[in-house]
C-alpha cells in the first residue's frame, strides 16, 4: 500500500510543481519526526528492557513519562513549525519560490496536526514489538495509506485535501496501535515526574540514535532539497526512485532489525556476547542473501520496472527515463544501507550511541559534498549516486570499529559468504538479460516479460548458491520447511 501511495501520485500530478510541493510537505513534518519518534521507540525498548531485567518495579512510572513527554514534545514541534513555516520550509526546498512555495507551506501548515498521533503512536509500536506483536507493528502505515490515496485521487484542484488525508491516515495508525495495545494490558497514567536517573538516561540515548537511526532518511531529504534547485519534477523523482528501492528496505530490512533489535537488547543485558555475535553475523548473512540480487535485479530493470509501475496519467516517458535512473544509482548502496541498519541496532543494543552519531553526522557531510560535486555534471542521477557512495563509506568505518570494540566478529566469514553471493548474481545477470530480451521481442506484455525473467533469475541464482555452498540459503530453506511443517495439522 505505501508503494501504492507513490502510484496514485504519479498517476494523478506526475512529476511536476504540484508532485514536488506534495512530496517536500510530507517530509517536513512527518519523516523528520518520524526519525525523531523512531528514536525514543528504540531509546523506550532499550532502557524499559535493562529496568524490567535489573530493576523491576521501575519500568511502569517510566512508561508513563515517557508517553507524557512525547506527547509534550508533539505540541511543542507544532507551535514551533507554525511560528516558522516559511523559513524551515526554505530550508528544505531551496529552489521553490512564489506559489510553488505557498503551496508547500499550506499543505506542510496542515499535514503538522499529525505529530499529536506520531509522538504516541511509536512509544506504542515500542510496547507492542516488547509484547510480540510485530504483525501489528507490521501493518500500522495501512491506515495512513489508505488515506493518502484516497485523498490524492479524489483531490483534483482541492489541494488542502491532500493534507488533511495524511492527518486522517496518521489518526487511523493511531488508533490501530491503540486498541491492539489496550488488549496486551496496556495502561497509561500521566506523569511529568521527568528529573530521574531513566528518563535522563532514556534522553541521552535519543538524539545519537535519531541521527544513527534516520541518516537515510535525512540524506534523502537533502537529495531533495538541493533537487529543488534542478529541473521541475526532480524532487519527485528522486522520491519515486527512493520509493521503489525503499521498498526492498522496508520488506527485507527494516522487519528483520524489527524483530532483531529486543533480541540484541535482551543478550546485551544478559551480556551473552558470543551469541550476540552470531546473531550479528546471520542477520547480515540472511539480509545479503536477498538484497543482492535484488539489487542486481534492480539495476538490470530499473527502467522497466519505472515504466510498469508509473507510466499512466500524467507520468511521461521522460519522468520514466529520469526516475528509472535515479533507481539504478540508489540500488547501488542497498546492501551497504543494509548492512549499516544492522550493525546500528548493535551499537543500540549496547547502549553505545556516540560512535552512531559521529558516523551519522560524517554521512550527511560526505552526501552534502558528493551531491555538490556531482550534481552540476549527473544532475538527479549524481545525488542518488552521492547518497550510495556515502553509505558505503560509513558503513565500512562502522563494522571496523564494532570490531574493534568488541572482537573478532566474524567478517572475513561475511566477507567471503558475501563474495559468493555477488558470483551467483552475476551469474543471475549473464543469464537473466539475454533471456529478457529475446522473451521481450515475441510479446508486447511488459509484465508478462518481467514475471518471466524475475522467475529464471530466481532458478539461476538458487542454483549458483547451492553450488558455491552458501550456507544462507540452507539456513533460510530449513527454517521455512520447519515453519510449514509446525502449521501442518497433525
Amino acid at each position: 500500500l505505501g508503494f501504492c501511495r507513490e502510484l496514485s501520485l504519479a498517476f494523478s500530478y506526475g512529476a511536476s510543481n504540484v508532485s514536488d510541493a506534495y512530496v517536500v510537505a510530507f517530509t517536513l513534518p512527518t519523516i523528520l519526526f518520524s526519525g525523531l519518534g523512531t528514536a525514543m521507540l528504540t531509546s523506550y525498548i532499550s532502557v524499559y528492557t535493562d529496568l524490567q531485567q535489573n530493576h523491576p518495579g521501575e519500568e511502569k512510572p517510566f512508561h508513563d513519562q515517557v508517553i507524557t513527554m512525547s506527547f509534550l514534545l508533539s505540541v511543542g514541534f507544532i507551535a514551533v513549525f507554525l511560528a516558522l513555516r516559511y523559513p524551515i520550509v526554505r530550508l528544505f526546498a531551496l529552489g521553490f519560490e512564489g506559489a510553488q512555495l505557498d503551496l508547500t507551506v499550506n499543505l506542510s501548515s496542515i499535514m503538522i496536526a499529525s505529530l499529536v498521533f506520531l509522538g504516541v503512536g511509536y512509544i506504542l509500536q515500542g510496547y507492542l514489538q516488547m509484547k510480540g506483536c510485530f504483525f501489528t507493528v507490521g501493518m500500522v502505515s495501512v491506515p495512513l495509506n489508505i488515506a493518502v490515496i484516497a485523498t490524492i485521487l479524489l483531490s483534483g484542484e482541492n489541494y488542502d485535501m491532500l493534507g488533511w488525508g495524511v492527518v486522517i491516515g496518521y489518526a487511523g495508525e493511531f488508533l490501530l496501535v491503540l486498541l491492539v495495545a489496550l488488549r496486551r494490558q496496556f495502561s497509561y497514567h500521566p506523569d511529568i515526574a521527568f528529573r530521574n536517573r531513566n528518563v535522563r538516561h532514556f534522553l541521552i540515548m535519543v538524539l545519537p540514535i535519531f541521527l544513527g537511526k534516520t541518516i537515510n532518511s535525512i540524506n534523502i531529504i537533502i537529495d531533495k532539497s538541493i533537487a529543488s534547485l534542478l529541473s521541475e519534477g526532480v524532487v519527485s523523482v528522486m522520491n519515486y526512485g527512493n520509493r521503489i528501492t525503499g521498498f526492498v528496505t522496508s520488506v527485507f530490512v527494516v522487519s528483520i532489525t524489527t524483530a532483531l533489535f529486543p533480541q540484541l537488547s535482551r543478550l546485551s543485558a544478559a551480556s551473552d556476547t558470543r551469541q550476540l555475535k552470531r546473531t550479528y553475523r546471520s542477520s547480515c548473512g540472511i539480509i545479503g542473501l536477498f538484497v543482492i540480487p535484488i539489487s542486481a535485479g534492480m539495476m538490470m530493470f530499473s527502467r522497466e520496472f519505472v515504466q510498469l509501475l508509473f507510466f499512466r496519467g500524467e507520468f511521461t516517458e521522460f519522468d520514466v527515463q529520469r526516475t528509472g535512473e535515479v533507481v539504478f544509482f540508489y540500488s547501488l548502496g542497498l546492501l551497504f544501507y543494509s548492512i549499516k541498519e544492522v550493525t546500528i541496532n548493535v551499537y543500540y543494543a549496547l547502549q553505545d550511541t556516540k560512535t552512531p552519531t559521529i558516523n551519522s553526522l560524517l554521512a550527511i557531510v560526505l552526501n552534502i559534498v558528493i551531491n555538490l560535486l556531482l550534481m552540476r555534471t549527473m544532475e538527479h542521477k549524481g545525488l542518488a549516486l552521492a547518497t550510495a557512495l556515502s553509505s558505503f563509506i560509513t558503513t565500512v568505518l562502522l563494522i571496523i570499529q564494532l570490531q574493534r570494540k568488541m572482537g573478532h566478529m566474524g567478517y572475513r566469514y561475511l566477507a567471503g559468504t558475501y563474495l559468493k553471493m555477488i558470483i551467483a548474481a552475476g551469474a543471475m545477470t549473464a543469464a537473466t538479460l539475454p533471456f529478457y530480451h529475446w522473451f521481450a521481442a515475441k510479446t508486447t506484455l511488459l509484465l508478462v516479460s518481467l514475471l518471466a525473467a524475475i522467475v529464471v533469475a530466481m532458478i539461476v541464482y538458487f542454483i549458483a548458491c547451492l553450488l558455491l555452498r552458501v550456507k544462507e540459503l540452507g539456513h533460510v530453506v530449513v527454517a521455512i520447511a520447519e515453519r510449514f511443517h509446525r502449521r501442518r495439522p497433525a
